[in-house]
This record gives structure tokens, C-alpha cells and sequence, in this order.
């Protein structure tokens, strides 16, 4: 078998020669037929998604009573709520293993939007696209064009200039995203239904063609943040930490389904046991989302404490610290 032979037969097909070749188990047989190493890892999801849904609520729970604007709140929510939201996600096709397809369609779309999202609340913040451009215009001369993920390709990529028309290109690019990937998933799951495990191969040119789409996106929201964090009034907010903790969590969630795939085929996780080498290899991944789920939660419940962020304007210690400035200049002007 020559080499390129052997990738098309990985691509679509696998390397090993398995004879239980049976179908995804229903929940109920599944469950009680667990092996141990399934047993353990069910056992350990539950308990740290459980834990992360307990940290969501108390994050939703604080937003809710310290973010002044509504519109601002229903970001953040949105934003706090994706770990949660995955977490739970990836736990249930842990218990149903023929649910996995949907429960991956449904955390990258929704992933696709927190992109639009966390471009709507960059907006918010600086009162709107006019405001930003002018502000931009005000202390800034170039956009920021080298960064993920096609800076790693093309490092030499030039500054361009700043303009609104350029910045309103950026937002098209980010919107676009769940846009296309709505539609995707969509087709995804129409193909997945109607011809089951036959139609892996339109599920992979769909997937090959949509890309660009979902790189487009977050280069994009690269280039705005990228550009924008130069300016002085995102400090206060902690903006960057959110960005970047949503960005290396999507970088993971979509990279993980690729590798396991390609490792299940090339028989990593030998045929299997009560799941066919393909599931088993996805029940994994999803027991990894779980874990990173928690950490995202976790890290985020550390970094954005609302002593340490503006967005979190009516908190006492956000009052207290904008009033001194106006104690001590009356102190100056007596």
C-alpha cells in the first residue's frame, strides 16, 4: 500500500480489520454493560461537569447582579455560558454515545457565534463602530494584519492602514462565521440522518469546504482585538483575558476532533469494546472537553473576579475605586 493509499484509507475508511463491526449501542445497553475504564471516566466527567455547571451559575449569578447594561450583561452571559454549555454537552454523549455527532455540531456553532459575540461586547464597550474607528484613528495608524492563524504561514505580513471601510471588512469577516456554519450544520445534519455512517465522506467535503469560513472568523476577531488592545481603556475591562481564554479554548475543542478521529483509524484505541474504535475514540475526546471545560471555568472564575474587572460596574470595589479619583481632585482644587 503506498503512501497516499494509506492516507485516502485514513480519510475515509481505517487502517485496522475489526470483525465487531456492530452498530453505536443504545444508552441503556451501554450503560450497563460499562467496562471499567468507561465506568471511571463517566464517573469522573460527571462529577467535574457538575462542578463547572455550579461555577457557570455563579458566574451568570454574579453578572446578573453586578453589569449595569442589559446588553452588555446578555454578552457576558452568553460568553461565561460556553464552557457550561460544551461541558454539558460533551457529558451527554459520554452517557449517549449516539448523540455525539449532534452534541459536536451544536458546541461549534455555538462557539462560532461566542466569535460574534466577543466582537458585539468589544463594540458595546466603546459605544459603537464610530466611536471605536475614532478613537482608533485618534492614537493608531495600522491595523495589526500578522496574527493567527495565517500570521504562522505568512509572517511577514505588512501593516495596513486604518480605516473604517477596513474595520467594517473585519466585522463581515467575523459574522459571516456562524452565518455559514448555521447553514453547515444544518446540511451536517440532514446527511448524518438520512445516510448514517455512508455519508462520512459528503460530512468530510463539507466540512473541507467550510473551512475558510471559520478561519475568515477568527482572523478577524484576531485582527480586531489584536489592533484595539493598544488602546488604553480595554485594561480595566480584562477584555484580552476573555478573548484569549476563548480563543485557546475553541483552538482546543476543534483540533481534538481531528486527532482523535485520525487516531481511532490508525488504531490507537484498537477495535474497541462496547463501542465501535470510532465512538470509543470520541468518548474520549469528549471526556478531554469535559476537563477543559472545567479549567476554562475555573481560570476565568480566577482572572475576572469582579473586584478585578469593569465590566462589573455596580460592585462595591468598581465604585470605590472610580470615586477616589474625584476625592482627590476635590482635595487638589481646595
Amino acid at each position: 500500500m503506498t503512501l497516499f493509499e494509506t492516507l485516502v484509507k485514513l480519510l475515509t475508511d481505517s487502517l485496522l480489520n475489526c470483525t465487531n463491526t456492530e452498530d453505536i449501542p443504545h444508552s441503556d445497553y451501554f450503560l450497563k454493560n460499562l467496562p471499567q475504564p468507561f465506568l471511571v471516566g463517566l464517573t469522573i466527567a460527571t462529577a467535574v461537569c457538575l462542578t463547572t455547571v455550579s461555577l457557570g451559575i455563579l458566574h451568570i449569578l454574579y453578572i446578573s447582579m453586578y453589569v449595569t447594561q442589559s446588553d452588555r450583561k446578555l454578552f457576558i452571559v452568553y460568553l461565561a455560558s460556553t464552557a457550561p454549555f460544551v461541558s454539558v454537552l460533551s457529558l451527554v454523549s459520554m452517557y449517549m454515545p449516539r448523540v455525539w455527532f449532534l452534541s459536536h455540531l451544536l458546541s461549534f456553532f455555538y462557539f462560532s457565534v461566542a466569535l460574534w459575540v466577543i466582537i458585539c461586547l468589544l463594540m458595546q464597550i466603546f459605544e459603537g463602530h464610530h466611536s471605536l474607528v475614532s478613537k482608533m484613528s485618534e492614537r493608531l495608524q495600522h491595523i495589526e494584519v500578522a496574527t493567527p492563524p495565517f500570521c504562522c504561514v505568512f509572517p511577514c505580513l505588512p501593516k495596513v492602514t486604518l480605516e473604517s471601510r477596513k474595520i467594517r471588512i473585519c466585522e463581515w469577516m467575523v459574522m459571516q462565521a456562524p452565518c455559514v456554519r448555521l447553514f453547515a450544520t444544518l446540511v451536517s445534519l440532514i446527511i448524518y440522518f438520512e445516510y448514517q455512517d455512508k455519508g462520512l465522506i459528503p460530512l468530510k467535503v463539507l466540512d473541507f469546504i467550510t473551512l475558510p469560513s471559520i478561519l475568515a472568523g477568527i482572523y478577524g476577531t484576531h485582527i480586531l482585538v489584536t489592533t484595539v488592545s493598544r488602546l488604553d481603556e480595554l485594561l480595566s475591562y480584562r477584555y484580552i483575558v476573555v478573548f484569549r481564554l476563548l480563543d485557546f479554548f475553541f483552538m482546543l475543542f476543534g483540533l481534538q476532533q481531528p486527532v482523535f478521529d485520525f487516531l481511532a483509524r490508525y488504531g490507537a484505541f484498537g477495535c474497541g469494546s462496547i463501542l465501535p474504535a470510532i465512538e470509543t475514540s470520541f468518548f474520549w475526546k469528549n471526556f478531554c472537553t469535559v476537563l477543559e471545560s472545567f479549567f476554562v471555568t475555573l481560570i476565568s472564575t480566577i482572572l475576572l473576579q469582579p473586584s478585578k474587572s469593569s465590566f462589573f460596574d455596580k460592585h462595591p470595589s468598581c465604585r470605590s475605586s472610580s470615586a477616589a479619583p474625584s476625592h482627590n481632585t476635590l482635595e487638589t482644587e481646595a
